[in-house]
């Protein structure tokens, strides 16, 4: 007899982290939130992350755990997390992040009180290997209630303000296609971007989450391969077209001073795009040729000098 179906669902697409993955279940299986179940996704890890699920399976009746017969890609993985969950709330857990004892309950109180949001944020603490929280990252000081259309323009112009995939819940219901596979840096961003575009966006001030820095991070490599600036074009080609983000000049200035930037550290990591292709991603491509990118190369460099890159 097949269990019932829980409230939440929360998501854990892992590959190669068993060293992390007890801490973020460890948070999951003590939310306030009952009516949950964890669903672990391993992508053919080598690192005997079989062997740890097997103890908390028959610990808890809640885990399930699912290995895939081979390795689908990061992407690919966190989309077979949804399409197995069953609960009408999914809530990503990256496995090295964890949740706060409250995380669940209080989002789930947010899309059961309003049927118009389609997502929840919140502020989360940034940590280190030793748990100890070097800050906190989040879209702003207080809470809020916003339009879809009016937190992707927020995003689209200034960044993902609304955090990692942690950081969010949401319903399966208003999934219509996962994760895209074409994004690698942005694919969450671009994800919320979908669902945002279908109702409105509730920010919790509140850390309810905290995410991990540590070297294995993937944002460097993707700087090397081009990725980021792979990424801000396509937003641009499927985006920048929409009446709603059709920009204001300081706006656009602020895209092409960020493209501008990615393109710099690209080249410095030793990536980077064909030029012409990227031009087409810019507001003002003369400007951002003559004036940008050159003062973003001068910003690099410092970055480098000292440490951030």
């Amino acid at each position: 007899m097949s269990k019932a179906k829980p409230s939440a669902s929360i998501c854990i697409p892992t590959y190669n982290y068993r060293h992390y993955l007890s801490d973020a279940l460890d948070s999951a299986l003590d939310q306030d939130f009952a009516d949950i179940e964890v669903v672990v996704v391993d992508n053919c890890s080598d690192d005997g992350t079989p062997d740890l699920m097997e103890e908390y399976c028959r610990r808890d009746s809640r885990v399930v755990f699912h290995r895939n017969s081979r390795n689908l890609g990061m992407t690919a993985n966190f989309n077979r997390s949804m399409e197995l969950a069953r609960g009408e709330y999914v809530k990503f857990l990256c496995a090295d992040d964890i949740l706060a004892k409250d995380c669940v309950s209080k989002m789930v109180d947010v899309l059961e009180a309003r049927p118009d949001v389609t997502l929840v944020g919140c502020r989360r603490f940034v940590f280190g290997n030793e748990r100890r929280e070097t800050g906190t990252l989040g879209y702003a000081n207080e809470p809020f209630s916003r339009s879809g259309q009016q937190v992707i323009r927020d995003c689209y112009f200034k960044g993902n303000l609304i955090g990692e995939p942690t950081a969010v819940m949401f319903r399966k219901s208003d999934i219509v296609a996962g994760f895209d596979e074409n994004y690698y840096q942005a694919l969450d961003m671009e994800f919320w971007f979908r669902l945002l575009e279908k109702g409105s966006f509730v920010f919790l001030a509140e850390s309810l989450c905290s995410v991990r820095e540590h070297g294995s991070r993937g944002t460097a490599n993707n700087l090397r391969a081009g990725k980021v600036t792979a990424d801000k074009m396509r937003l641009f080609e499927h985006y920048a077209r929409r009446p709603y983000l059709h920009g204001s000049m300081a706006e656009r200035v602020r895209w092409d001073a960020r493209m501008a930037s990615s393109v710099t550290r690209e080249a410095a990591a030793g990536g980077g795009e064909n030029a012409e292709a990227v031009r087409k991603a810019f507001y003002f491509p003369r400007f951002s040729s003559s004036i940008l990118i050159p003062l973003a190369c001068v910003l690099t460099k410092i970055r480098r000098r000292t440490g951030i890159i």
